[in-house]
């Protein structure tokens, strides 16, 4: 009877459920199979990333980032599992354009309405330095007050950059290596001194 009665009770909120399903027993027709995969095609080329880098600024030039900086790090942090990937071009860093600064005299306020309007859309400025035979690269955003400094080195025999905080402290590594960024997550960086 308790078996009769259970049965009673779940079969019709089974069949309620199984109609609620988006699945089908049919398979997909050509249409569909097109649809979806163009669907798929779309979002693809909409998650590519194209710079402009025709976009300019007043004051500011495009410019090249050193080859030393090129190419594609990855670093990690004590909390994750896998490194990230950040990929370094001729005129990029991430998504991200770069621009040297050839007045002076602009001073960029990123509490100013018409200055957030002109130096809009992440895009930064840099400047190459030289410091006891190493190079440093810092970037900053257009409308940001801290800079981010790039120093090339080597950590245990690897090429590496340092990326350090405005006043020259590193606080972290990437390496050409996903593995090694991986192993070296846990390292207290700020041991190095620039």
């Amino acid at each position: 009877m308790k078996n009769k009665f259970s049965m009673i009770i779940l079969l019709p909120l089974l069949f309620s459920l199984s109609a609620c399903s988006n699945r089908s027993s049919r398979p997909a027709t050509v249409n569909e199979t097109v649809s979806s995969s163009a669907t798929h095609k779309a979002s693809k080329q909409a998650n590519e990333f194209k710079p402009n880098l025709k976009k300019k600024y007043p004051g500011f030039k495009l410019t090249s980032i050193p080859e030393q900086f090129r190419g594609t790090w990855y670093r990690s942090d004590p909390l994750s599992k896998s490194a990230r990937k950040l990929i370094i071009n001729k005129h990029t860093i991430g998504d991200s354009v770069v621009y040297r600064q050839v007045d002076k005299s602009i001073k960029l306020d990123h509490n100013s309405e018409q200055k957030n309007k002109t130096y809009s859309g992440g895009d930064s400025m840099i400047a190459i330095e030289q410091h006891q035979e190493q190079t440093w690269m810092r970037v900053r955003e257009f409308l940001t007050p801290v800079d981010i400094i790039y120093i090339t080195g080597q950590f245990k025999g690897h090429p590496c950059l340092y990326l350090a905080y405005s006043s020259g402290d590193i606080h972290n590594a990437l390496f050409k290596n996903k593995a090694l960024a991986i192993k070296y997550k846990n390292y207290d960086f700020s041991k190095i001194k620039s």
